[in-house]
């Protein structure tokens, strides 16, 4: 299918000239403004802008019954961004209906962002669900960010499971990609009723994406770098690829089949707020440093070999033609 077919292509098109877009966006950015006062961002109170030299600014959403396994692990993601110069934006009340608050409100903190001078905004969000638990606080989120000025296309660091995209934690940069790309989200069901979304808005996500136009900008990274799953119950098994590993920035517990997710979150934060030795390493000690570098060392490299060989493909591909002709 062309890309001119393209039924994602065709939705975001509409998106722009659309009445209910344009409100829906206006509508947003008011609303970012308006709970601006309810979010815990560090500011500097006599000049406004940031105190922090960080790039990154984290976001989180809690609201609803009171649940203290969430509080106490939103304490940890708390004492992680006051360690490394993180603002961080906490949103405390329903946005939209379901799971709809998250694409809301990570919208609604780019575009105030976005409002900002460009020397006074953050580069990139980072975004964490309600049910992950930070294990080492010596990492920076800073290091997650891609070389610059080789990647500065890339707007979206995710990850996937066996399911697929899983947007419980990703990084995401704030500009206009990002609002484009989250403002569809937001409008999808609108303008798709009849696609199912499995996954309520991060199949909406997933569905944007597919478009070759906004996947040209994301980067699928290994899944333990920041979205690891809880190791494997067996002792001295050697961790699989979506799994937690010792220095890893944290775990996501999603799914709660049993309904013991609680349970499990308590056992590890239990080890996460010891604070020893075994579980608190820097990145360059724990390998991730030099396994970030890698991955981008490597994609680097790739990139360099596609391109030398399209000319050879195109002068074959010419031969061929002429051959045949």
């Amino acid at each position: 299918m062309s890309l001119q077919q393209s039924p994602i292509r065709a939705h975001l098109r509409r998106l722009s000239k659309n009445k209910f877009y344009r409100i829906l966006a206006l509508a947003l950015l008011v609303t970012s403004l308006f709970y601006a006062s309810k979010f815990d961002i560090r500011f500097d109170i006599l000049t406004g802008r940031r105190t922090s030299t960080s790039v990154v600014g984290k976001a989180h959403v809690f609201f609803g019954e009171p649940n203290p396994t969430y509080e106490r692990a939103l304490a940890l993601q708390e004492a992680h961004a006051k360690r490394n110069g993180h603002p961080m934006f906490v949103c405390r009340e329903k946005i939209m209906s379901g799971l709809w608050t998250k694409p809301a409100f990570i919208l609604s903190v780019i575009l105030a962002e976005l409002a900002k001078p460009e020397n006074e905004r953050l580069q990139w969000l980072f975004w964490n669900d309600a049910d992950v638990v930070l294990m080492n606080p010596q990492i920076s989120l800073d290091v997650f960010v891609p070389p610059s000025p080789e990647f500065d296309y890339v707007n979206l660091l995710k990850t996937h499971d066996r399911h697929g995209l899983n947007n419980g934690v990703f990084l995401i940069r704030i500009n206009e990609w990002s609002v484009k790309v989250l403002t569809a989200v937001l409008a999808f069901h609108h303008f798709k009723p009849m696609v199912e979304l499995k996954y309520s808005e991060q199949s909406a996500l997933d569905e944007i994406l597919k478009d070759e136009n906004m996947r040209r900008s994301v980067v699928r990274v290994p899944q333990h770098w920041f979205n690891a799953y809880p190791p494997s119950a067996e002792e001295h098994a050697i961790p699989r690829a979506h799994e937690f590993r010792v220095g890893d920035l944290q775990i996501h517990f999603a799914g709660n089949r049993d309904g013991r997710r609680n349970d499990r979150m308590m056992a590890w934060m239990e080890i996460a707020e010891q604070q020893t030795s075994e579980t608190i390493l820097p990145p360059e000690q724990s390998g991730l440093e030099d396994e970030i570098h890698m991955f981008w060392q490597n994609r680097t490299a790739g990139m360099i070999a596609k391109r030398s060989t399209l000319p050879i493909l195109e002068t074959v591909i010419e031969t061929e033609l002429l051959n045949s002709s």
